[in-house]
């Protein structure tokens, strides 16, 4: 058990660590379809200390849950009032997990969204 404490110890100063400490709260407005050879849209609202957030750089990793596709990268474009729009192909339906990655006003922020993509 002493083996474990030091252990356990060093991985909640790694955790601590990755935190961003940043305002931001991300939603998924609208997850994209699938549809073989079709692309959809994918929409993200982001807010900062709880008013939409203007002019962020930010992309998301889109990776399936269970299966190994790859990896997706998606650049998203600022539609305003903290909207925020990208386009995506996918191979399959199923459950994705986004991990998105960005800046604004000098704060990185990381944030990770579990979604279901459901078949056209």
């Amino acid at each position: 058990m002493k083996k474990l404490l030091p252990g356990f110890m060093f991985l909640m100063l790694i955790l601590a660590g990755c935190s961003s400490g940043s305002d931001f709260e991300i939603n998924l407005k609208e997850a994209p379809k699938y549809k073989a050879g079709e692309s959809y849209p994918v929409v993200i609202e982001v807010l900062q200390d709880g008013e939409p957030a203007a002019g962020l750089d930010f992309v998301a990793y889109l990776e399936m849950a269970k299966m190994d596709h790859g990896t997706i990268e998606l650049e998203f474009e600022d539609k305003g009032n903290g909207v925020y729009e990208s386009r995506v192909e996918l191979p399959m339906a199923g459950e994705w997990i986004a991990n998105i990655e960005g800046e604004g006003d000098g704060s990185a922020f990381e944030h990770v969204i579990t979604f279901e993509v459901e078949k056209e």
